[in-house]
C-alpha cells in the first residue's frame, strides 16, 4: 500500500520506557462475563457494563452487587461484538434518573441508542420496562457496530461511535456515505419527550439534511469502538480500529465546529486503502497517532486522559492499549505536537476498555479474566494543578472573581494561601478577587504532598465611547460616520458598515447600535446607542404639524402637547434622552379638531430630552425639551 501525503503535519515523539512511572494495573473487581465498559454516574459507584446484556454495580472496594443494575439480556443480541456495547449518564442523572445504553437488539442486531429511567424504589436499580428507543439502526453485518456513547462536558450532547456496517473493507462503502449513519460519529441533543432527541445547530447538515443526515458529527470512520473526553478541556480522543494495516488515534480540540472526514474506506489511517471515488487526500483529516500490526497488534482500545489527583507524574497522558498486544501506551498533548510513551505490559489480560471514576482515576476492563482492573502507582505524588497546570499566571476584568480549581481527590487537604496570607479553604476551588499570588497545597490521606502557584491579576474594563450618531434619520438621510474611543473595536447592529451607519440600509424603525472593544489584556465592554429612522413622508407640506406644541418647557413632574387633527389617526409621543436612548412612549387616539394631551414624567429623571410626534404617516415634528424637578 502508498503512504499518502500529510497536509496536516502532527509531530510524534516515540518513547519505549517500560515501567514508567511506576504505574500498575491491579484487580479490582472479577465475576463478569465480558465486561466491556465502566463509568461512573456522579457518586462512588461504578457501573461495569457486561457484554450480555446486563450492568453491574461495584462499590470502592471492588465488591459487585449480585443483583444487577439493569439486566436487558432477553432483547440483546450477543456474540462475537455484538452485545450491550456502551452506557452514558448525563450530568444531571442524579436529579433525573436517565441513562442511555448502545446495544445491538434481537433478532436482527440492529444498534438500539436507548434511555432507561433508575427506579423509584432503589437507586441500585433500573427499571427495564422504561426503555425509550431513540434511534433504531440497521446493520447489514455482525461485526463493526461502534458501542461507545458519551456526553461531551462542554455542551452535554451525546455523541455516537457508529462502524460501517462491517464485513471487510467497507463493502457498501458506507462511511463516506452521508446518507447512512454507519461509519460515522454522531452527535445528538437528548431530550424529554418524543422522539427523544434534537439535532443541535452545529451539526454539519442540521441546516441542509439534503447533504446528509442531520445527526452526523464527522464521517469517515471504520470502527471507533472507544472514544471520550478530557474532562479538564472537553477535548475529544476517538480511537478508530483499522483494517489490516493500521491502528489510529484521532483528536478533536474543543470546540472545534469544522466539518471532518477522517478518511475510511479511501485511507487507513495515512495508508491508501482504496481511492475509487475519493475526494482529493486533503479533504481528509489524518490521524493524530498511528501504529502498525507489526508485533501482533490488531485493534486498539482507546482510554481516557488521566485527570485523577492521585498521580501527578501521569497528569494529562492519555491512556489506551491493543486487544491483541496488552501494552499499555500514552499520548500526551504538548501545543500541537504529541508525545507517545510505551509503558509495557503492566498486567496480563485482553483489554476492552477503559473506565473513570467519579475522581478521575482510571480503570480498565479485561474481558479474558472477566475483571476490572484499576491503575496505582506507590509515587508518593498528588497532584497539585491549578486550573490545569499550564499557566502560571491568570487574569479577569472588571474586578470580577476568578475562578481557580485543582482536581478533586477523595478525602484531599487542600489549603490556599493570597497573597501571602494563609487561606484556609479546604476546597478543590476558589474564588479569588484582586491580585497577587495563589499557592495551593494539597496533600493525600497518605500524608503525601505537592503545591502549584499562579498570579492572579485583575484588569479594568475598558472605558469606551463613540459619537457621531444622532436619535432621528429620515430614511433617505446620508449615510454618517461614527467616531470610537478608542479606535479599534467593532460596531454592530442595523445599517452597520465598517465605521458608518445607513439609514437607508438599517431601514425603518427603532434600531440599537453597539460598540465592542477590547483591550491588550483581552477585557472586553461594550456600549450602545439608539436611533430611530423614518419615512418621514410629508413632513414639510404638513400644516398640522406646524400646530403641534409642547409646554411648559421646562417641564417638572408632567408636560402637555397640543394636537390638532384633521382625521381620525393614531399619534405617537416618544421621549429620547441625549444618549438617543428611548425613554418613554405613548400613543394617542385623536379625532377631527384640536386636542391637548398631557404626558407624566413620572420616573423621567431631570435632563434634556428630545420630544417626537409622530403623526401616523403624516410625520413628526422633534421638540428639545428640558426636565427640571
Amino acid at each position: 500500500m502508498t503512504r499518502r501525503l500529510l497536509l496536516s503535519v502532527v509531530v510524534i515523539i516515540s518513547v519505549h520506557i517500560y515501567g514508567f512511572s511506576q504505574v500498575q494495573l491491579l484487580p479490582f473487581s472479577t465475576g463478569f462475563l465480558s465486561p466491556v465498559d465502566v463509568r461512573n454516574c456522579g457518586d462512588d459507584r461504578l457501573f461495569v457494563v457486561d457484554q450480555p446484556g446486563r450492568i453491574y454495580i461495584v462499590d470502592t472496594n471492588g465488591v459487585r452487587n449480585t443483583v444487577p443494575f439493569l439486566d436487558i439480556s432477553t432483547i440483546v443480541s450477543y456474540g462475537g461484538e455484538r452485545g450491550l456495547l456502551g452506557l452514558a449518564f448525563a450530568s444531571d442523572y442524579l436529579t433525573t434518573g436517565y441513562f442511555y445504553v448502545n446495544y445491538t437488539a434481537r433478532p436482527q442486531g440492529r444498534t438500539h441508542i436507548s434511555r432507561f429511567r433508575v427506579s423509584a424504589a432503589d437507586p441500585d436499580q433500573a427499571d427495564p420496562a422504561s426503555e425509550e428507543i431513540l434511534m433504531d439502526i440497521y446493520q447489514p453485518y455482525t461485526n463493526h457496530n461502534g458501542g461507545c456513547i458519551a456526553f461531551s462536558p462542554d455542551n452535554g450532547y451525546l455523541y455516537i461511535g457508529m462502524g460501517d456496517g462491517g464485513s471487510g473493507g467497507d463493502p457498501g462503502n458506507r462511511a463516506q456515505n452521508k446518507d447512512t449513519l454507519l461509519g460515522k460519529m454522531l452527535r445528538i441533543a437528548v431530550t424529554s419527550g418524543a422522539p427523544g432527541y434534537t439535532i443541535p445547530d452545529e451539526n454539519p447538515f442540521a441546516i441542509q439534511p439534503t447533504l446528509g443526515r442531520p445527526e452526523i458529527w464527522s464521517v469517515g470512520m471504520r470502527n471507533p469502538w472507544r472514544f471520550s473526553f478530557d474532562r479538564l478541556n472537553g477535548d475529544l480522543y476517538i480511537a478508530d480500529v483499522g483494517q489490516g494495516v493500521s491502528e489510529e488515534i484521532d483528536f478533536e480540540p474543543v470546540g472545534q465546529q469544522q466539518y471532518r472526514n477522517y478518511g475510511w474506506r479511501c485511507y487507513e489511517g495515512t495508508y491508501t486503502y482504496n481511492t475509487n471515488g475519493c475526494a482529493p487526500a486533503s479533504t481528509f483529516t489524518p490521524p493524530v497517532w498511528e501504529y502498525t500490526h507489526s508485533g501482533g497488534n490488531c485493534s486498539v482500545t482507546g482510554g481516557y486522559v488521566y485527570r485523577g489527583a492521585k498521580y501527578a507524574d501521569i497528569f494529562g497522558k492519555y491512556f489506551f492499549t491493543d486487544y491483541c498486544v496488552n501494552q499499555i501506551r500514552t499520548l500526551e498533548k504538548n501545543g500541537s505536537s504529541f508525545t507517545h510513551t510505551n509503558l509495557g505490559v503492566l498486567a496480563s489480560g485482553s483489554y476492552t476498555s477503559f473506565g473513570e471514576d467519579k475522581w478521575g482515576e482510571l480503570y480498565a476492563t479485561d474481558v479474558i479474566n472477566g475483571r476490572v482492573m484499576k491503575f496505582s502507582s506507590v509515587a508518593c505524588n498528588p497532584v497539585a494543578a491549578i486550573n490545569g497546570g499550564d499557566l502560571d499566571s491568570v487574569f479577569t476584568c472588571g474586578q470580577q472573581g476568578v475562578l481557580l480549581r485543582t482536581p478533586a481527590g477523595k478525602n484531599f487537604q487542600y489549603n490556599w494561601m493570597l497573597a501571602g496570607m494563609p487561606y484556609f479553604h479546604n476546597y478543590d476551588t476558589l474564588t479569588v478577587q484582586g491580585d497577587g499570588e495563589v499557592i495551593l497545597s494539597v496533600i493525600d490521606p497518605s500524608g503525601c504532598t505537592a503545591s502549584d502557584t499562579i498570579y492572579v491579576k485583575s484588569n479594568p474594563l475598558p472605558q469606551i465611547s463613540f459619537s457621531g450618531l444622532d436619535s432621528l434619520y429620515c430614511i433617505n438621510d446620508s449615510a454618517v460616520v461614527l467616531f470610537p474611543q478608542p479606535l479599534g473595536g467593532v460596531f454592530s447592529g442595523d445599517g452597520i458598515t465598517g465605521i458608518t451607519f445607513d439609514p437607508l440600509l438599517a431601514d425603518s424603525g427603532l434600531h440599537v447600535i453597539n460598540y465592542t472593544y477590547s483591550d491588550i489584556n483581552g477585557c472586553s465592554n461594550s456600549v450602545n446607542q439608539t436611533t430611530y429612522v423614518d419615512y418621514c413622508l410629508n413632513v414639510t407640506a404638513s400644516d398640522l404639524l406646524e400646530l403641534v406644541m409642547v409646554y411648559p418647557n421646562p417641564a417638572g413632574e408632567s408636560f402637555k402637547v397640543t394636537l390638532p387633527a384633521n382625521r381620525e389617526q393614531t399619534v405617537y409621543i416618544s421621549l429620547f434622552d441625549i444618549s438617543g436612548k428611548s425613554v418613554l412612549t405613548e400613543s394617542v387616539q385623536i379625532a377631527p379638531g384640536n386636542y391637548t394631551y398631557p404626558v407624566s414624567l413620572d420616573g423621567i429623571s431631570s435632563g434634556m430630552y428630545s420630544v417626537r410626534i409622530q403623526y401616523g404617516d403624516q410625520g413628526f415634528r422633534v421638540f428639545k425639551l428640558t426636565v427640571s424637578k
